[in-house]
Formats: structure tokens, sequence, C-alpha cells
């Protein structure tokens, strides 16, 4: 029910309350923000007026990036402190009536440091023709994303919204047309300790695996 709905979201946002407090006492040891809350989509597919299709509920479970921690870049697309997980996406086009388009790692969402923040992911889905969704968005990290620890760079927010650049709120019913795809850009986490302390070789690794597009200057 929508009074309970994103319950989740306050739970997942309090160990970053309660790690930034450690922070002050344990400085250099208390790892970076990270996305927190889980980009948990429910989508209710029906087809559009006129089309005989299929209704489906799917629920899916999606993660941005961990924090950096004090000795090692953060996880990229790994919810924590939870730990929870979601199905391979062949396993959710097969529970409805949709395709994902994108379920990849998101460049240059880590945020910058001495230990690199972990990428946050983009995922891109549509219904499939004939077919419409709404959707149940319980986002955060949009208009405050993870803050970096101990000299770190933030990690880059979130953002959702249509393929056709229409914004969408991140709360509450949205709705996907036919003909178009929900695009969301999950945040990554905060970085660890001064940029200029991080080692030449991850930042060449970096380069070359596509988690970052340009050299840091």
């Amino acid at each position: 029910p929508a009074p309970v709905s994103v319950r989740h979201v306050i739970g997942h946002l309090v160990p970053d309350l309660v790690l930034g407090a450690l922070a002050k006492a344990l400085p250099g040891h208390v790892l970076a923000e990270g996305a927190a809350a889980l980009w948990n989509i429910h989508m209710s597919v029906r087809p559009v007026a006129g089309v005989q299709g299929r209704r489906a509920e799917i629920l899916m479970f999606n993660s941005g990036g961990m924090g950096a921690r004090p000795a090692a870049d953060g996880l990229s697309a790994t919810a924590f402190p939870s730990g929870v997980m979601t199905m391979p996406i062949e396993a959710t086009e097969q529970t409805g009536p949709v395709v994902v388009w994108r379920k990849e790692l998101r460049p240059d969402s880590g945020g910058d440091g001495q230990y690199r923040g972990g990428l946050g992911q983009v995922i891109e889905i549509e219904p499939l023709p004939g077919h419409e969704f709404d959707f149940s968005a319980m986002f955060d990290r949009i208009n405050h994303p993870a803050k970096g620890r101990d000299g770190g760079m933030p990690g880059a927010a979130g953002k959702a919204a249509l393929d056709d650049g229409t914004v969408l709120q991140p709360k509450g019913w949205q709705h996907v047309p036919e003909g178009r795809r929900l695009v969301l850009h999950l945040p990554g986490g905060g970085g660890f300790g001064d940029p200029a302390r991080r080692d030449p070789k991850a930042r060449a690794n970096d380069l070359a695996k596509g988690y970052v597009t340009e050299v840091a200057k």
C-alpha cells in the first residue's frame, strides 16, 4: 500500500547517516556514501485499448553503486548494506510483455578519489508492441547524490526519464506509453580520499574498461 511502499528507502538511507557520524570519530576508516536505496520497479503491464495482449505484474530489483572504501574502490551495481540482487533480465522478460534493451554499468557515475566510488547502471525497458505500463517509482539519490569521504568526490545523481527526454518523478506512479522506453540512470557511489592520490595504473584501468570516459584532470 502507498503509505508503506517506500519504507525500504528510509531503511537503506539510515546506514549512511550512521556511518557519517562514525566517520567524524574515525576519520580515514569509514567508507563513502553509496546509492543506498534500491531502485526497485513494480511494473503493471497491460495491452492498449483494442488490442488482445498479456497483462502482468513485474517486480524488478536494481542497485546503484556502493561508496568507495578506505582501501578499495566501491563495488558497482551492488546494494549496500542489504546485498539484495536481481534476477537475470531474460527471466524478467519471460514474466511479462516487456523488453530490457539495456542493463549496463553507467560510465563516469562513480565519484573520483584515491579510491573510486562504485558505478551505477543504465537500464532501458520498453513494453512490447501493443502494450503499455505504469510503474511505481521508488527512487532516491536524484536530488542528493552520494557524498564522497575524506576528500573524495560525490557520485553521479540518478535520473528517471523516457527515451524522448521526458523527465519522470522519483516517487509515485508513472506511465510508459506504447512505443516509448523507460530509461533509468542509477546513481553512483561517492569516492574516498584525495583524487590526486589515485594510482595512475588504476586510472588507466578505469579508462581502458570504460568506467570513465576521460582522464581526470
